[in-house]
């Protein structure tokens, strides 16, 4: 049985953990690969960044690592679960790429309340949602492959999960979801305040 390969990125906080989970307890040979556990087991954290508060983490080490190991993966379906899972996965090997979207008001929410991010660094993440980071980095680095977004604003991890089951049949040729951001907040005005903290 030949497996997939499926890149799943996103702005933290838009599901991905949740969703990649889910997956695999419902299918038998469907692998999780969270690539922050990834990048710890193959040595590729080289530091932490005080500012930005997060792990810097070396991508050669990490796509060398992540190649061998995809490349080993044979038989069963991978998800590869990060938010800059689409600049270090191996193109050749990818299949296709979900990328998950959050409407901003609401990831800050998540953020702040869940995640206990810090202002600024909640602030950092939302500002990629609404620049559309993640789709463009997947998009520029997995130009071939078929990528389809799914908003999970208000969505459980079951309906994303029934929704991503349906595309995942249909060879992900199956309509996404359109996410403009910027005309959202421009329309709701009142949904910007987490900007002017």
């Amino acid at each position: 049985m030949k497996g997939k390969v499926i890149v799943v990125t996103g702005t933290p906080g838009t599901g991905k953990t949740s969703l990649c989970r889910y997956i695999a307890s419902k299918n038998k040979g469907w692998v999780h690969l969270d690539l922050n556990r990834f990048a710890a087991e193959v040595n590729a954290i080289i530091g932490y960044d005080n500012s930005l508060e997060t792990s810097i983490v070396h991508m050669g080490i990490l796509k060398r690592a992540l190649l061998k190991h995809v490349s080993n993966s044979v038989g069963v379906h991978l998800l590869i679960d990060g938010h800059y899972a689409a600049e270090v996965s191996p193109v050749k090997h990818v299949d296709y790429c979900l990328v998950l979207r959050c409407r901003p008001d609401v990831l800050w929410r998540r953020l702040r309340s869940v995640r206990r991010y810090s202002e600024d660094k909640a602030r950092r993440n939302v500002e990629s949602e609404i620049t559309d980071y993640c789709y463009l980095m997947a998009k520029l680095h997995l130009k071939r492959k078929r990528i389809v977004q799914l908003d999970t604003t208000g969505i459980s991890v079951g309906k994303t999960y029934i929704r991503f089951m349906e595309c995942y049949r249909k060879g992900f040729k199956c309509r996404g979801d359109i996410v403009d951001w910027v005309d959202f907040l421009l329309k709701n005005p009142g949904k910007m305040g987490f900007l002017f903290r």
